[in-house]
């Protein structure tokens, strides 16, 4: 019983290692996988434990998409040992290019993979690609442009495809002819004197001389095919429109063509009377400055008062009246209206009112 209650207290019992004691006290043993050790107790115990250094292997390294690695089939793979990683055609490998196998017979993470290649960055002779990326994804797309006096030959965008290539193939940049000196027009010359060499792309600014006006596109373009675009601007004398005024006309400065600089005066017919200034000029943009007037109708000036009667509200602010026009008058304080008597007057056609009837007539009469 007594051994039966000491075992199973053994059993239970924790022993540090530190207590631990071996047999075999040279530093200089080595052990070997699979060696059995004896060890000695401290005082009131004594047991011999049987050690087994097992062996550390890891299982075959794990394969990766698009990549292979350097193992060989059935391997074996101890604590410590390396394999390397590589990828298929087309791929870069992203992390570590190798893996360890632990202590724990594992192996070491994380593991290694392989991402299809991008494109670099297209390069063209005498042209640029849009965008300033340096590298680009699968189906990327980049667009394609010459230098001035160089025509593409070939697509304008082109898409990555796997393996870093482009397709369609990248385009080429072919120079162009270049055009001949810009046309020459009268009156006028462009704004590319100090250029000897235009090529298709590019364009000149044409201007007129003092006096002349372009009519017509200010630009012309030099075409792919080496000429210029048309029809070509035209530089046409400035003149002003004849001017004309109803019920009036030109008393000073008649003429054909008025050129800039050129001066008139204006008068109207009997019956109307001059509204604006009396004289204009001819101006560069072909305007008449100040704008040329009008005649209107002449009339009768502000109705001299009335003793008995006042003009209608109407009129207050008015002090000039057109030839027909009818006024109407009211009866002032302490005056009515004549029966059959219309209180108005009307401005003739010599300019002047009619005259005034009595119309209104006082309320008090004088006693003798």
């Amino acid at each position: 019983d007594g051994e039966k209650s000491y075992g199973k207290l053994l059993e239970k019992f924790r022993i540090p290692l530190s207590w631990l004691i071996p047999l075999v006290l040279s530093p200089s043993f080595a052990f070997r996988r699979s060696d059995f050790v004896c060890f000695s107790c401290p005082v009131l115990f004594l047991t011999c434990l049987s050690l087994s250094l097992a062996e550390v292997r890891c299982p075959a390294p794990p394969s990766i998409a698009n990549g292979q690695h350097s193992a060989s089939p059935g391997a074996r793979h101890g604590l410590g040992s390396v394999v390397l990683y590589s990828c298929s055609p087309g791929y870069s490998l992203l992390g570590n290019a190798s893996i360890h196998c632990t202590a724990k017979g594992t192996w070491s993470r994380p593991q290694p993979r392989c991402q299809a290649t991008g494109c670099t960055r297209p390069e063209i002779e005498n042209g640029r690609v849009a965008g300033l990326e340096s590298t680009y994804r699968l189906e990327d797309i980049v667009l394609f442009e010459c230098n001035v006096g160089y025509a593409l030959k070939g697509s304008q965008e082109s898409q990555c495809q796997f393996g870093g290539k482009w397709h369609p193939p990248v385009p080429t940049c072919e120079k162009l002819p270049p055009c001949p000196s810009p046309p020459v027009i009268r009156n006028g010359q462009h704004d590319s004197k100090a250029v000897t060499e235009f090529f298709p792309g590019m364009s000149v600014k044409y201007y007129c001389e003092p006096g002349y006006a372009l009519t017509g596109e200010t630009t012309v373009s030099c075409l792919p095919s080496g000429v210029w675009s048309i029809p070509y601007p035209r530089c046409e004398v400035i003149t002003c429109s004849s001017p004309s005024i109803k019920d009036g006309e030109v008393a000073e400065g008649r003429r054909a063509v008025y050129h800039p600089g050129d001066n008139v005066t204006f008068q109207c017919h009997p019956g109307f009377v001059l509204r604006g200034s009396r004289g204009a000029k001819c101006q560069p943009d072909s305007r008449w400055v100040p704008a040329v007037p009008t005649c209107e109708p002449a009339g009768c000036g502000t109705p001299a008062p009335l003793p008995f009667a006042e003009l209608s509200q109407e009129y207050e602010n008015q002090t000039e009246f057109p030839v027909g026009m009818t006024l109407n008058y009211t009866c002032r304080p302490g005056y009515v209206e004549q029966p059959q008597t219309s209180p108005t007057i009307t401005c003739l056609e010599n300019l002047t009112w009619s005259e005034a009837q009595e119309f209104c007539k006082s309320k008090f009469c004088s006693c003798f």
